[in-house]
């Protein structure tokens, strides 16, 4: 009887000493029982890296690394490193899933990316055909000149030959200024009509432009369309695991991982859109990101 007076003690011992460790170090209930009793007076949330899809492109060793500077993002922004630490055999574990969320953000990522070379594209050729239209331009005053030059020393040249009492010798020379103004005139001629080829043949770009234009925006109607605005929600935590469904590059995961941790640390979201612990990852300077207050005051006032 006292042996089972004893062990009841022990228990209640125990209970309460989880009870209050729990208390001050909310984020112990995440860990099992058999690490809490281990390591009685190590407070640190363990978890650890158990599944990464092969479709995200990185191996589990990659994803490790980037587990443990998430954790650094914390532990460098508090000034403590007495939150959490990565351990093989912890029970908290984070799983990257690779799901038509993950396909759906990359072809929205490889869509954008058409649209947007595509739109740099459009935007050279609008700039040379502004540049073509502006010479086309000069051209047809430098022709409109000639003409006006031409036809003025046309009538000047007639006058002059219609004057009474001209000697042969006179009559030769105005013949031939009468030959050169021809030739200036052939060629004048000449000159028109290749701006005229070159005047059609800037319209069958214009032409072509618009028709290229209004394909790509009807290419970024069915984009939008397809990929209407959401909140892509990168990942969860779900107590015993966390899933990462979708991010960007490493520099994302790694906030990712740092925000769902956050969340196994006991807080909830923050209404800075800077913040970490903001619902959304968008606004955070993803390279080498520091906590905001707002993270900190969370961890300072979160509750078991």
């Amino acid at each position: 009887m006292r042996l089972l007076y004893l062990l009841m003690a022990m228990v209640l011992l125990i209970a309460a000493f989880l009870h209050l460790q729990t208390q001050s170090h909310p984020q112990l209930k995440f860990n099992s029982l058999y690490d809490r009793l281990s390591h009685p007076f190590d407070t640190r949330l363990r978890f650890k890296v158990d599944q990464v899809d092969p479709g995200f492109g990185l191996t589990r060793e990659e994803v490790i690394q980037l587990a443990q500077e998430a954790v650094e993002i914390w532990h460098h922004g508090t000034g403590r490193n007495d939150l959490m630490v990565y351990d093989e055999n912890a029970q908290l574990s984070i799983k990257l899933i690779y799901d038509h969320r993950q396909q759906e953000y990359d072809a929205l990522k490889k869509t954008t990316q058409k649209l947007l070379s595509d739109e740099a594209q459009y935007q050279r050729q609008a700039e040379n055909l502004t540049a073509s239209r502006d010479s086309l331009d000069q051209q047809q005053r430098q022709l409109l000149e000639q003409r006006n030059l031409l036809q003025i020393q046309f009538q000047q040249l007639v006058q002059r030959r219609n004057q009474p009492g001209l000697s042969a010798y006179q009559h030769e020379q105005l013949q031939q200024e009468f030959n050169k103004l021809q030739l200036k005139s052939e060629r004048f001629q000449r000159e028109a009509e290749y701006l005229q080829q070159q005047q059609l043949s800037f319209n069958s770009q214009v032409s072509a432009y618009q028709s290229s234009v209004q394909s790509h925006q009807n290419n970024i109607t069915q984009a939008q369309q397809r990929f209407p605005p959401r909140q892509f929600h990168k990942g969860i935590f779900k107590g015993d695991e966390i899933h990462v469904y979708q991010f960007d590059a490493q520099d994302d995961l790694r906030l990712t991982l740092a925000h769902e941790l956050g969340h196994a640390l006991g807080l909830l979201h923050h209404g800075d859109p800077e913040a970490l612990m903001y619902p959304v990852l968008g606004e955070q300077k993803l390279e080498n990101f520091e906590l905001r207050t707002a993270d900190k005051t969370l961890l300072y006032t979160r509750k078991s």
